[in-house]
């Protein structure tokens, strides 16, 4: 295939992804790569979430793509089809007055993780005739949207105490206060997870929109204390930085036009978001205003633009195929037959518009 082709076939599904990174991607395992110079055959491993044997080398990272959901095998013929997935490894976000700083634990090596997948529909229309652009779609894992993004939960300074104004003059809040103050420990901590709280758009390779809840976890709030909620919540606009590797498929007679694109030492970072007030939480887990409003006080909520911000930093992927036909079928038996790639040499590129441009990735919001 000639080169302008093949970028022309990558312009397309960026243009279909609706989301490289989803703010803050990628549940990917590190499973070790094993070699092969002969015709791969497919693995016996036990099957992963996806309902594949789990994929190793470059494909490693994709555990729970959906590529066994037949709309992926829909993808109109030429398009491209794909897996998303990536990892946050460190990081913080401050919301209020409210650090919290993302690390990795000895359960957590990925503290963040985020897997989907792109597809171009058959009845697509054609958004940039000059590229053959389409619409495209996104599919979450077989689990559903649960597990699109899934975030370990990290521990909040100042705990329970601080959040709720300890001690205050509202006689609910003041007998949480003295209730956490005699039960200690772990009722005295705060975590804090983040969940998808809707679709993520306006994809634009290195920026995108996001919207999320997060979750603050404690024995005496219940388990429905949110910052932000389907219908209003905290919408992230986080820009990507980073650089890219591009490695094709070790095996490209049996999985023409399939590669796997790495982008290393990302950084993605949104200081323009806002965020609402909490709601749902109370003693015991009954939604309570008292409690809600206390906290509100004590946190700094709502936020204005440029009070909270957030900085994830990781690894990212997106495995694609770009073959005439049956780009589905092509990807998920490269992830069954995958090995370390075998002599085959990795394309550097800096991860800057400019320089996207200049390979043939057309930047375009969906």
């Amino acid at each position: 295939m000639k080169a302008s082709s093949k970028w022309i076939r990558r312009a397309v599904l960026w243009g279909a992804t609706g989301a490289l990174t989803a703010g803050m991607i990628v549940a990917a395992s590190s499973a070790e790569a094993a070699h092969s110079t002969s015709h791969p055959a497919s693995s016996q491993a036990n099957k992963g979430p996806g309902g594949y044997p789990l994929p190793k080398g470059i494909y490693a990272p994709f555990t729970d793509c959906p590529l066994l959901n037949p709309l992926m095998q829909e993808s109109t013929p030429g398009s491209a089809t794909g897996c998303v997935a990536g990892t946050v490894i460190s990081g913080r976000i401050k919301i209020g007055n409210i650090t919290t700083q993302i690390k990795a634990t000895a359960r957590a090596k990925y503290p963040v993780a985020v897997q989907f997948g792109i597809w171009d529909p058959v009845n697509a229309t054609t958004t940039n005739p000059a590229t053959n652009q389409f619409t495209g779609g996104i599919l979450p894992p077989p689990a559903g949207l649960s597990a699109q993004l899934v975030s370990a939960r990290q521990l909040v300074r100042g705990g329970l105490l601080k959040a709720l104004g300890c001690p205050s003059s509202n006689v609910t809040v003041e007998k949480l206060c003295t209730e956490a103050q005699k039960a200690g420990g772990k009722d005295l901590k705060v975590y804090a997870s983040a969940q998808s709280a809707g679709p993520i758009t306006n994809f634009d390779l290195i920026t995108w929109t996001q919207p999320v809840e997060f979750h603050l976890i404690n024995p005496l709030l219940g388990s429905h204390c949110y910052i932000g909620s389907a219908d209003n919540p905290v919408v992230l606009n986080p820009t990507l930085t980073g650089s890219a590797v591009i490695e094709n498929d070790p095996h490209p007679r049996y999985h023409p036009d399939t590669e796997v694109i790495q982008i290393n030492h990302a950084r993605a970072s949104d200081t323009t978001f806002t965020a609402p007030g909490v709601t749902g939480c109370g003693p015991g887990g009954t939604a309570n205003v008292a409690v809600d409003t206390a906290i509100d006080t004590s946190v700094g909520l709502p936020t204005a633009s440029g009070a909270d911000n957030i900085v994830l930093k990781g690894t990212f992927y997106l495995g694609a195929s770009y073959a005439p036909q049956n780009m589905a079928k092509i990807l998920l038996s490269a992830f069954r037959a995958s090995a370390r790639t075998n002599g085959t040499a990795a394309v550097h590129i800096p991860l800057t518009p400019a320089s996207l441009r200049r390979i043939g990735i057309r930047l375009r919001h969906l």
